[in-house]
């Protein structure tokens, strides 16, 4: 489990990671009858899914901050 701020508790937790569907973005049924084709002709069968952190400690959903890498040296 990774360990992330929570912005309720106000301190390092624990957080668990929830898979979410994302939302498409489709307005129209031919739109998405034309994306749903095209997805079982190309064999791509997986659902986009995008990540959801959530506290261990209060269950308050947070986001993630941007890690910065140290130590990079430039070829």
């Amino acid at each position: 489990m990774p360990q992330m701020y929570c912005d309720c508790c106000h301190k390092q937790t624990a957080h668990k990671v929830v898979l979410k569907r994302c939302e498409s973005e489709n307005a129209s049924m031919l739109r998405s009858l034309v994306c749903f084709f095209s997805t079982v002709l190309q064999g791509d069968h997986y659902v986009k899914m995008e990540k959801q952190y959530f506290c261990r400690r209060c269950n308050h959903q947070n986001v993630p901050l941007a890690a910065s890498i140290t130590n990079i040296k430039a070829a």
